[in-house]
């Protein structure tokens, strides 16, 4: 009986080698390859922190009225989220995320609910947070 997947919203962060999951799996569809989640539980946990990571970013990147947010932007508030509650959480200090399943948990047992994050401390990161660096 095959596993059963779950939808990973960091699963493009995953696949470039930016962040690692416990939870991460790969499977193909034809020649696409995509990443998917392993266990139900840590899905949704991470579907609703990028829920609330952006909903709490649109200010921060003018993106009131969009309905579809560009890759560049979606991949802004992914990583620049997640490394600002890695770096407010004092957990690790590097631009990688080791084990996202993991920062989730400590976000969840620090705060109760993702309402409760203080965005306003993540948005500077957010908003400055580019993928490429210019030579």
């Amino acid at each position: 009986m095959p596993n059963k997947h779950y939808t990973c919203p960091f699963s493009n962060l995953i696949l470039s080698g930016r962040c690692g999951c416990k939870f991460d799996a790969k499977d193909c569809i034809a020649e696409k390859e995509f990443g998917v989640c392993l266990d139900g539980s840590s899905s949704k946990k991470c579907q609703s922190l990028y829920a609330h990571l952006h909903d709490n970013s649109n200010f921060v990147l003018n993106t009131h009225h969009q309905n579809n947010l560009s890759v560049g932007q979606q991949s802004k508030i992914k990583m620049g989220g997640l490394l600002a509650l890695q770096e407010i959480l004092n957990t690790e200090n590097s631009n990688k995320i080791e084990d996202i399943s993991n920062l989730v948990k400590i976000v969840e047992e620090k705060y109760m609910d993702f309402k409760n994050i203080p965005f306003s401390k993540l948005m500077p990161r957010i908003a400055q947070f580019k993928f490429r660096k210019k030579p």
